[in-house]
């Protein structure tokens, strides 16, 4: 991170009055500092292997003489590259207000914020973005064909009937791989910000 995280946690501890004591102090600082970490580096590694996959399914499909559908998915993978991009910078950018306990719970409210801002967005935008990927593929072919040939309540039916099985396959992925990656950190997160409220009780 190009901020550094000792600096975050030195300046973060500094008033933290009611943590007086040292080794408290320090055992905190420790694994605080070490779970942002795994957080962003699992966060970045996760960004960055969309870029493989773009690239591989431009090949695929540019060698299967899709170019138009190849590149229209690269594209999305790219942009949607870009705007986890942006949000990590803005993660990693959240200061230290007035101690590590609030920039901890900071930190996980805008993980939660953003967990439920990629759950509304596979859910509504991915049937938007990938039904065009159908029509790309299918276009000049029988079954594209036999599709137009059908009434116009039976072809919006049909869209709408795959709309919801892609809303519903892109959440629940989503949340597979969620879990997958980030519920032990997150679990982790949570553990540390409910000691911290305990000891602060005392």
């Amino acid at each position: 991170m190009e901020k550094s995280i000792e600096n975050i946690w030195n300046e973060g501890f500094a008033p933290d009055k009611k943590f007086s004591l040292p080794v408290i102090k320090n055992l905190y600082t420790r694994k605080s500092e070490l779970l942002i970490e795994k957080i962003w580096s699992t966060a970045k590694k996760d960004n960055i292997s969309i870029i493989p996959m773009a690239i591989l399914l431009f090949s695929v499909l540019a060698y299967f003489d899709k170019i138009l559908l190849g590149g229209y998915v690269g594209f999305l993978l790219i942009i949607l590259f870009l705007f986890n991009r942006k949000n990590l910078k803005e993660l990693e950018g959240l200061d230290v207000t007035s101690n590590t306990y609030n920039y901890l719970v900071n930190y996980y409210t805008q993980l939660k914020r953003l967990q439920g801002f990629y759950t509304k967005l596979l859910a509504i935008g991915l049937p938007l973005l990938v039904i065009p990927c159908y029509w790309m593929f299918f276009r000049e072919t029988p079954i594209m064909s036999d599709f137009k040939s059908l009434d116009l309540s039976i072809q919006v039916m049909i869209l709408a009937v795959i709309s919801l099985i892609l809303s519903g396959l892109g959440v629940m992925s989503y949340r597979l791989s969620t879990h997958f990656l980030y519920a032990k950190l997150i679990t982790g997160l949570e553990s540390i910000i409910s000691d911290m409220e305990e000891l602060m009780k005392k």
